[in-house]
């Protein structure tokens, strides 16, 4: 069936020091990578104009900072859009590479079984930050992470289908009208950890850009200085202690 075409969805905001890992991959089995920029002034833009895969369009509200509502609006609304021309839909962020080692196979495998939904177990990986970019894929040059089913996020589906997420898109609420599958190869590798530092400097950008319209930082709150400690997940410590415990998830 080589007439399956796959989309990646994609927002992006100042990203382009994990962006040409995220381009790399995608754009090995992509058909294209529909991408909206939301006002990025460190490179972000001329990465994503310079990957022939990529679509890149403006986000619509610049000054919206992080409002999940919103971004969950927009994805309702857009991957209905892929429904006349694509087979396949993924709705990631700039940190999720979701892997398997014959993408397309699977994907042409699961149309012909009637699968709507493909749903990756979800790792988060770990290092001192993102390592020194020599050309590999990223998972090749870091693949230590932990485990992590709240990232086990089933946004690989059949865009012909009505998908009802949480905010996060972390899980479904309708689905037992979908035919879910998984399979023991298919990963959601989430750069998003990679030690304490790595994860303070992030935790506090997210935390600046949190409730820019309505002030409320509430969806924020993992992101905030107070919330720190080995023993509070996704905190900086906590991502430094998850490298004492993480093994390489690519042989498992």
């Amino acid at each position: 069936m080589s007439d399956m075409r796959i989309i990646i969805f994609l927002l992006t905001h100042n990203t382009a020091d994990v962006l040409p890992y995220f381009l790399r991959w995608y754009s090995t089995f992509a058909d294209e990578i529909s991408a909206f920029d939301d006002a990025s002034t460190d490179g972000t833009r001329e990465l994503l104009s310079g990957c022939p895969k990529v679509l890149l369009r403006d986000w619509p509200h610049p000054t919206s900072g992080i409002d999940e509502p919103l971004f969950m609006a927009h994805w309702q609304e857009w991957y209905r859009k892929a429904r006349p021309t694509f087979d396949w839909a993924f709705i990631v962020d700039s940190d999720e590479l979701i892997y398997h080692p014959d993408m397309r196979g699977l994907l042409t495998e699961h149309r012909s079984r009637g699968t709507t939904v493909l749903q990756p177990e979800g790792f988060n990986m770990t290092g001192n930050g993102l390592p020194t970019d020599d050309g590999r894929q990223l998972w090749e040059i870091s693949p230590l992470g932990v485990r992590a089913p709240v990232y086990s996020k089933p946004v690989v589906f059949n865009p012909a289908v009505n998908m009802d997420w949480n905010l996060g898109r972390h899980a479904l609420s309708n689905a037992h009208e979908l035919r879910v599958a998984t399979d023991p190869k298919l990963r959601l590798l989430h750069y998003r950890y990679m030690g304490e530092a790595y994860t303070r400097a992030k935790n506090a950008k997210n935390y600046a850009r949190c409730g820019l319209v309505s002030g409320d930082k509430g969806a924020a709150w993992s992101c905030a200085e107070s919330y720190d400690g080995p023993d509070k997940e996704h905190s900086p410590q906590w991502a430094e202690f998850a490298k004492t415990k993480a093994f390489n998830v690519m042989t498992t």
